[in-house]
């Protein structure tokens, strides 16, 4: 869980952050900077089916639910 300083410092940094850099690059330039990072691990397509749609509840407009175990 984030300090309060944290999170501070990072709505700092992201009230000065230029979105339009990122809003200009293409989905094809996205894809190919986060292959080029050494930390970034893109899921593969066999991951990716085997994820869950999970749509909270606040987004359905019904109360939340205890999840399942």
């Amino acid at each position: 869980m984030p300090t309060e300083k944290q999170l501070r410092d990072a709505r700092a940094l992201l009230a000065d952050f230029d979105w339009s850099k990122v809003d200009a690059l293409t989905d094809d330039e996205i894809i190919a900077a986060a292959k080029s990072d050494p930390d970034c691990s893109l899921p593969t397509d066999e991951e990716l089916a085997e994820f869950d749609l999970v749509i909270p509840a606040k987004s359905r407009g019904l109360p939340p639910r205890e999840a399942a175990e």
